[in-house]
């Protein structure tokens, strides 16, 4: 019995079939095609997973990526401690690593009780962390993973203890939702990814191993800096509670909006475009530009925290890193964006008028 064609297309139109001299007859060319473009997929694969996976087998070092363009105040944590120890004739490292162990360590008995962290999900996420994210951010979480190198902007350094999108105040670490929001939305417009498709629980597991590497590493940064500023090493007892105090639940409590988003109308675009312009209501035009297209007159001067040039949001695109949604924009203008010179107006301007921002500016993308 004749075989049926699969498909209208395929009954209409022959196969393409090449003849060579002698007879060979090779079918299907759109086969060979398919070939090659899997091969050149292979390969573009390959080329972007190999510093990842090179992170992965040395996931444990300090400073991952060595060819990172450092300002002069993201000073690899090693080498700034070797410096100190130079200048002073101290062994601040040997007592940074005693201190840590002792307070922040993952078998420390003042971490079991202080509750900050979920220490049954440390090993997972650790594990689950060194798999998807120390090719970015590092074994030790300082941003400087073997890919690092090729990414714009720099990924977090976790050590710091400062996270940019979080919907707690200006000055409060984040929430545990706050970081999860994150790993499983990305950040749009940076080479941070989404990890929906990966399983909720090895999220959150990783969710704790960052909040581990902000914490004990906030603490060993604070003992470097009061070290530099004494000139001897300081009591880590007191540094300790500090942390502590710092990133306990209690210090972290979420911003809500005072009242519920109101109609989004023309007068309320019209005031939010007032507030926008005025150099005495958010005046914001002097970094976003008239047009919102982060080209002020002071757009060029920026630096965050970590000492980077950093540039005001074009608000144009439409893309916004902590998400484009309304409530995320007012935390945003709300609490402001930690580590940057994005300031908070949650205290100079009233919520009905941030309200008003919030529809000016999703009002600049169709515009």
């Amino acid at each position: 019995m004749p075989k049926q064609p699969n498909s209208l297309l395929e009954a209409k139109l022959p196969r393409a079939r090449l003849r060579f001299p002698g007879g060979r007859r090779f079918q299907d060319v759109r086969a060979g095609a398919s070939l090659l473009s899997a091969v050149f997929w292979a390969f573009g694969l390959v080329v972007m997973c190999l510093p990842f996976m090179r992170a992965r087998s040395r996931a444990d070092t300090v400073g991952d990526d060595p060819k990172r363009k450092l300002s002069e105040l993201d000073i690899p944590f090693a080498e700034d401690v070797a410096n100190f120890d130079a200048d002073t004739k101290l062994n601040l490292a040997a007592a940074l690593k005693e201190a840590s162990s002792k307070w922040f360590g993952e078998d420390s008995e003042h971490l079991a009780q202080s509750g900050l962290i979920q220490l049954e999900r440390l090993a997972p996420g650790k594990f689950a962390y060194t798999r998807y994210c120390a090719g970015c951010h590092a074994g030790n979480g300082d941003g400087g993973g073997s890919a690092a190198t090729h990414l714009e902007p720099r990924p977090r350094n976790f050590r710091k203890g400062v996270f940019k999108f979080t919907s707690t105040a200006s000055g409060k670490p984040p929430l545990r939702r706050d970081l999860f929001q994150v790993i499983t939305r990305g950040l749009s417009g940076s080479s941070m990814p989404n990890f929906r498709l990966l399983n909720e629980e090895r999220r959150h597991d990783i969710v704790e191993y960052v909040r581990y590497l902000a914490v004990r590493g906030s603490f060993e940064q604070m003992m470097l800096d009061a070290a530099w500023d004494e000139q001897a090493i300081p009591k880590a007892e007191e540094l300790a509670s500090i942390v502590t105090k710092r990133w306990s639940e209690a210090n972290a409590a979420p911003v809500f909006p005072s009242m519920s988003e109101p109609p989004k109308t023309p007068e309320t675009i019209a005031r939010g475009k007032e507030l926008f312009l005025s150099a005495t209501g958010a005046n914001c035009v002097s970094c976003h530009g008239p047009g919102g297209r982060g080209d002020g007159p002071s757009a060029t001067e920026f630096k965050d925290d970590w000492g980077y040039p950093i540039r005001p949001r074009d608000l144009t695109v439409g893309v916004f890193r902590a998400g484009s949604e309304s409530a995320d924009l007012y935390r945003s203008i709300d609490t402001g964006v930690k580590g940057t010179p994005m300031p908070s107006y949650g205290s100079s301007i009233e919520a009905k008028d941030i309200w008003c921002l919030v529809h000016f500016v999703q009002s600049l993308k169709s515009n």
